[in-house]
């Protein structure tokens, strides 16, 4: 079976850049083991995106465990589509409108 391919939305990246560079103002390197975590929980996604429950319609939670963040994706054929890398505490209608 060939591999998910995962594409991050715009505002997923900017998402994923704004929590690295605050982690690494709270400590150095503290956003580098972020990304980290990030990358575990992509592989994961990857492998079985199935796995994940569906929290909206199509689009499927998977939460960090280290860190306070959840990435929301959607997935068709071979491909994974990052919507947003989002703080647990933040307002959910942000990523929700966001368009798939």
């Amino acid at each position: 079976m060939k591999p998910f391919q995962v594409e991050f939305l715009k505002a997923a990246k900017l998402d994923l850049r704004h929590a690295k560079n605050w982690y690494n103002i709270q400590r150095e390197n503290l956003g580098n083991e972020f990304l980290f975590e990030i990358e575990k929980l992509l592989k994961q996604i990857q492998a079985n995106p199935e796995q994940f429950p569906k929290n909206r319609n199509e689009i499927r939670k998977a939460v960090l465990k280290r860190f306070p963040y959840c990435l929301f994706f959607a997935f068709k054929s071979n491909t994974i589509k990052i919507i947003a890398v989002f703080h647990n505490n933040r307002n959910p209608i942000i990523w929700q409108q966001r368009n798939k």
